[in-house]
């Protein structure tokens, strides 16, 4: 499983569906010629690690009913960074945009990963709050994104069985030997 890629998709998906159906992915330092407007361009994701939260502790899931585990190393968690870049005709038409992207973000502050619960979804730079370099005559106006804690696996996964009974011998004054079966087993 690739998380990045997944997150990366779905955050496309959401931005074709509520800013602009022709939204498309440009890789962080490729260059890009925009060739109809108006267009809405993803740069990136710039990834950098939230080492703050670094663990290096393990998750464990059980599975009671089959009496199995599953563990592995906590994840990294990784914050994904996407300039927005929206290129037009019209002034009017930027404005409109402004609005549409700044719309977006506020609806949308958690981003739903499918099968994988949500990430928070922030606005580091509205759009128009970077500076671009504009060659042409069109308008264009550039803003920043950010999915925090995409976590990333090491894809190590140990499996093991849990105890099913538990034997407990008591000695001394009393010599006892008692069976403990799991709760799902009494009656």
């Amino acid at each position: 499983m690739s998380t990045i890629r997944t997150v990366t998709e779905t955050l496309i998906r959401q931005v074709k569906a509520d800013i602009h159906p022709d939204a498309v992915l440009v890789l962080p330092d490729d260059v890009f010629e925009v060739q109809r407007t108006p267009s809405v361009i993803l740069q990136g994701p710039r990834v950098s690690e939230n080492k703050l939260r670094r663990s290096q502790s393990r998750l464990i899931e059980k599975d009671v009913d089959a009496l199995s585990f599953e563990e592995c190393s906590f994840p990294r968690l990784y914050h994904l960074d996407f300039d927005l870049i929206v290129t037009v005709d019209r002034e009017v038409e930027l404005l409109e945009f402004q609005e549409s992207v700044s719309r977006f973000v506020q609806c949308n502050p958690v981003l739903t990963i499918t099968d994988q619960g949500q990430l928070n979804l922030t606005e580091i730079a509205p759009l128009g709050g970077l500076n671009r370099v504009n060659l042409s005559n069109l308008k264009q106006s550039s803003g920043r994104i950010r999915i925090e804690d995409c976590p990333v696996y090491d894809g190590e996964i140990k499996n093991g069985h849990l105890i099913k009974d538990r034997t407990f011998q008591f000695h001394g004054s009393v010599n006892e030997e008692r069976t403990y079966e799991p709760k799902g087993d009494e009656q």
